[in-house]
């Protein structure tokens, strides 16, 4: 069982029924042999046994975890009030367990709650979009542009940029359209490969934004903030983002200031069944 479990191949066995260690060097420390073992009978040396802890009894529902995740909601409402720190550390160590290719466990968490720090991202995300803006409008710049992303996400671009435009000149103004108000925003970055990286960042976010809740937190995940930090090196140096990591994820976060009441409708999931 525990040779099935291991996700690198460092199993073997020795022509009976006891497993070996037979490629040491593949191992990731996930710790799958050892939680897996019904008996207890394994140990790794570079994990130490009282930092594993049983397994609870099945503690929920499938139904009960659908409706959860139904009822998530992207909040936009937020009070006045900070987040205690202690807050924020729980929600963030909650998801320790969120997956990382390789069992890397690297995704690093900035977590700016000065509205100093705030204004430095919304800023730089604003600048970034009104010259993306100006870049459009150039004939030449554009073309060159949908050489690289594609004339479909260009003339998308194009189309919205109006609307845009408005918001981050209201950023600029001193109003705050982009973070709606949130007293923290969470941004999470990888070392990496970027797709890699970005996927792992995701991972966790998709935790953070189904936790927030319990903890009285209502939270988005905010697209224009991460666009201007993957696509503009100036976004990523402003907030002392290594070179060798690709942000993934941007969350704002705050005291819910308001509930919700009804679930809205979505649409079906569209699934395809194998290739043929």
């Amino acid at each position: 069982m525990c040779e099935r479990a291991c996700p690198s191949g460092v199993f073997a066995f020795d022509g009976g029924h006891k497993p070996v260690v037979r490629y040491a060097g593949r191992c990731i420390s996930c710790g799958h042999c050892v939680a897996i073992c019904p008996h207890g009978a394994f140990t790794h040396s570079g994990l130490l046994p009282e930092k594993f802890s049983a397994l609870p009894e099945q503690d929920t529902t499938f139904e009960a975890l659908a409706s959860t995740f139904a009822k998530r909601r992207s909040c936009r409402l937020f009070a006045t009030e900070a987040i205690e720190k202690h807050t924020l550390e729980k929600l963030i160590d909650a998801t320790r367990h969120a997956p990382t290719s390789t069992n890397a466990q690297n995704v690093k968490h900035l977590v700016l709650t000065s509205q100093a720090d705030i204004d430095t991202l919304a800023q730089a995300t604003a600048r970034y979009y009104l010259r993306l803006m100006r870049q459009l409008e150039n004939p030449i710049t554009r073309t060159a542009i949908a050489a690289v992303v594609g004339k479909r996400i260009v003339e998308a671009y194009r189309y919205r940029m109006p609307a845009i435009v408005e918001m981050f000149e209201k950023q600029t103004a001193g109003q705050d359209p982009l973070f709606r108000g949130a007293t923290a925003v969470l941004v999470l970055y990888a070392p990496g490969m970027p797709h890699i990286a970005s996927a792992s960042c995701n991972l966790a976010a998709g935790q953070l934004l189904l936790l927030a809740p319990p903890l009285g937190l209502g939270a988005f995940y905010n697209g224009y903030a991460l666009t201007a930090l993957v696509r503009d090196k100036s976004a990523r140096n402003a907030l002392h983002i290594p070179a060798s990591c690709t942000p993934g994820a941007v969350i704002a976060l705050g005291k819910q200031a308001a509930v919700f009441h009804r679930l809205p409708p979505r649409n079906a999931r569209r699934i395809i069944w194998g290739l043929s």
